[in-house]
């Protein structure tokens, strides 16, 4: 009796959902096939409509199908039900993908390794600015950010060509957080539609997901596909486009001038934003002059641009500006203050002595020269392969787009790679559809020279057992 009760208290909709799954996993609805309709499956059951809409919800969300809409619901692609991490699950992925373990040849992370690090400069400024302060630096300070940071920030990036007011910059607790906040701040009842490069940064893909309706533009290997974006402006009224100018992630290749001038006057003809994000622009292995989008802008009317500092100094350091336009910006100062209130001052008073000492740009040309060796070796590696090709030759930053030939199984590759600690990632995740592709992104951010050695000789030998002509 027991048992019948605790099965009784059991939701219809998750025995629908287990009923489902089961069949998906036994094959019996293979992978990328149409699912009947919920009316269907309702009178199958013999249930109202909003039961299976539930059991669909579920499924959905923990990776099993895939709504298309006007067209049905498909099973997901077996690569695609690997990939697709459940968002339940990304935390754990970013912490593995941080791990520096012996064996283990991390290509997946993008953050830098810890060797690079300007610690002992910023081990010191923090001594030294606690002195100076005292307590009073542990107070809440103005949400927008220090002045003494923001005044620093106004004259480092006149160096760019961008010419703003210190009231226009908003300190932010990383990139990432400036992304929330313009999305809070861009909000409405109803989802903003934007637009992002296909394939594009999948941190800011899956901050964009929950909240926006978003168009995708074939990213080639001097920018956007402008005849694409055109046609989408024209149609559709966009909140904004995002995009990063230089060395972006995950492809490496930046925007040629030429395509940033037609960009931002497409912006401005139909009058929509374009939020720059800038993590990697000084990664310049070639001392190339590099002209940000937001320099173009000169009167401050339609690029938001976002600078993070956690690839080129630490990441633990958490800090980012944003430069906004002078209407919105007291619209972002109200929304920082309802996230968190305010950034730490004493890590904005740190980091406005380490740009005000000039150490900023002896901290970069070191890392130039220590990304551009490990540049030249991994590509030399990986053009030893024959089964794989790297996709652009970059001139900075410190990601490679590669793809594997169409004979190799890219998933089966992937999972042979993680089980013997060679990390990648995968190029569905910088995709909207998430579907299977043969792309990968290989950072070398993290590892150093004898590891990528190491790592693509690894490589060299588990490709060869998934060869299908061998």
């Amino acid at each position: 009796m027991k048992n019948n009760s605790a099965e009784k208290k059991i939701p219809i909709y998750l025995k629908i959902y287990e009923d489902l799954k089961n069949k998906i996993e036994k094959n019996e609805y293979p992978e990328n096939s149409k699912l009947p309709s919920i009316r269907q499956l309702a009178l199958k059951y013999k249930l109202n409509n909003i039961t299976i809409m539930k059991a669909f919800t579920l499924l959905e969300k923990e990776g099993y199908i895939i709504k298309k809409r006007g067209i049905g619901i498909f099973v997901k692609s077996k690569e695609s039900l690997f990939y697709n991490t459940p968002s339940n699950n990304l935390i754990e992925t970013f912490k593995v993908g941080q791990l520096k373990e012996n064996n283990r040849i991390n290509f997946a992370s993008g953050t830098p390794s810890e060797d690079v690090y300007p610690f002992e400069i910023f081990k010191k400024l923090y001594s030294d600015v606690l002195e100076e302060s005292g307590p009073k630096i542990m107070l809440y300070h103005p949400t927008q950010g220090l002045e003494e940071l923001r005044e620093v920030i106004k004259k480092s990036v006149e160096d760019k060509g961008i010419f703003v007011s210190k009231d226009d910059i908003q300190i932010t607790s990383g990139s990432q957080q400036g992304l929330d906040l313009i999305l809070k701040t861009l909000s409405s009842k109803r989802k903003s539609k934007i637009i992002v490069g296909n394939p594009t940064y999948h941190g800011a893909l899956n901050t964009f997901k929950t909240n926006c309706k978003i168009y995708p533009v074939e990213m080639e290997e001097n920018g956007f596909n402008l005849t694409q974006l055109e046609n989408i402006l024209s149609e559709e009224k966009i909140s904004f486009i995002y995009t990063t100018m230089d060395f972006s992630c995950p492809t490496g290749v930046s925007w040629s001038e030429e395509k940033k001038q037609k960009l931002i006057l497409l912006a401005k003809k139909y009058n929509t934003l374009i939020v720059e994000d800038d993590f990697a622009s000084e990664l310049s292995f070639y001392n190339t002059p590099r002209t940000s989008i937001k320099s173009l802008d000169s009167d401050n009317k339609t690029v938001i641009y976002i600078k993070s500092f956690s690839k080129i100094i630490m990441p633990g350091l958490r800090l980012a500006y944003m430069i906004v336009p002078t209407e919105l910006i007291s619209k972002i100062v109200t929304v920082k203050f309802t996230t968190d209130i305010s950034t730490s001052a004493l890590d904005q008073k740190v980091l406005a002595h380490f740009l005000k000492g000039n150490f900023l740009k002896l901290h970069i040309e070191n890392l130039i020269k220590i990304y551009k060796e490990r540049y030249l070796v991994l590509t030399k590696k990986l053009k030893e392969i024959p089964f794989i090709d790297v996709v652009y030759n970059i001139d900075g930053g410190f990601y490679v787009w590669i793809k594997l030939n169409d004979t190799i199984d890219s998933s089966q590759f992937y999972l042979k790679c993680k089980e013997n600690n060679v990390l990648l990632l995968s190029g569905n995740v910088f995709f909207l559809d998430n579907q299977k592709n043969q792309y990968f992104r290989v950072s070398f951010a993290t590892t150093d020279i004898p590891e990528i050695i190491d790592g693509i000789n690894r490589l060299k030998n588990y490709i060869k057992i998934f060869d299908k002509t061998m």
